[in-house]
């Protein structure tokens, strides 16, 4: 009796899964008003922490 040849698996290319290999920037992710608004509201909560 022979034997099946078992078909070959890829192994998933781990380059291309790096986060670092990854599109990013405030284009790629979200509306520039909304990345302004963010930035605003986390340095008003630091000086707000700081006492300042």
């Amino acid at each position: 009796m022979k034997l099946k040849k078992l078909p070959k698996v890829k192994a998933r290319n781990h380059v291309a899964l790096s986060p670092l290999m990854q599109k990013g920037g405030i284009h790629e992710t979200e509306k520039p008003k909304a990345q302004h608004r963010r930035d605003r509201k986390q340095s008003k909560q630091m000086l707000k922490h700081l006492g300042i």
